[in-house]
């Protein structure tokens, strides 16, 4: 089975920009490779607040490329801490989502951390779905990632999803994301460094300074 990303993700700092309630978000403490239950409801009650604190707290964990390049482009990387990985859930899920299934996802998968890429592939490039949710199929090939501490760092898994929009009410394939997992415990409390080479003259690179982050 194909996997999809859902279109609420896609506009996730434009939507919640419309909300402003207030979170302490400056006062939380950095890189933590393993959550205790108080950081995991710590977690999850941000997911849950839809306020300018989120956008804020989310936009530290993204760099993002205008339409400079034109054609096939990378749009966004981002990483994805065990605690910032909580939160999304926590807003994907939405408020019917309980803080104790919260606790139990996390308990069941608490290890990764991820890498992603986002793509933008304008019309009237030709996108299949089955090529892109295939991280080694031919869409993919355009690009080389590395991602590094000093050292490159080896995923244990790489995963790829279309992704979609809507283009005159109709919903379409606009790009792909790919998704780099590794083990936590092989991530230093440092800088991390992601490089991106695209199809003709892109080269991209995103900075994250994982020791201010959470």
């Amino acid at each position: 089975m194909i996997s999809f990303a859902h279109p609420r993700s896609l506009n996730l700092l434009s939507a919640l920009a419309l909300f402003s309630l207030s979170f302490a978000a400056s006062s939380l403490p950095a890189y933590i490779d393993h959550l205790s239950e108080i950081e995991v409801d710590q977690a999850y009650t941000l997911g849950q607040r839809h306020d300018q604190e989120l956008v804020r707290f989310l936009r530290d964990y993204e760099t993002t490329y205008g339409n400079v390049t034109p054609g096939t482009h990378v749009k966004r990387i981002a990483v994805r801490t065990p605690f910032c990985a909580v939160v999304l859930r926590s807003f994907e899920k939405g408020s019917t989502y309980p803080m104790v299934g919260s606790r139990e996802d996390y308990a069941a998968n608490p290890d990764p951390f991820q890498v992603v890429v986002s793509v933008d592939a304008p019309a009237p490039t030709p996108l299949v779905a089955a090529d892109l949710a295939d991280p080694k199929g031919q869409f993919w090939k355009q690009f080389a990632v590395q991602v590094s501490q000093g050292a490159g760092i080896v995923p244990r898994a790489i995963t790829a999803v279309p992704l979609y929009g809507f283009n005159a009410g109709v919903t379409v394939i606009t790009g792909g994301e790919l998704r780099f997992e590794f083990d936590v415990r092989d991530i230093a409390s440092k800088m991390i460094q992601v490089r991106v080479s695209g199809p003709g003259t892109q080269k991209v690179t995103a900075e994250f300074d994982l020791d201010t982050l959470r």
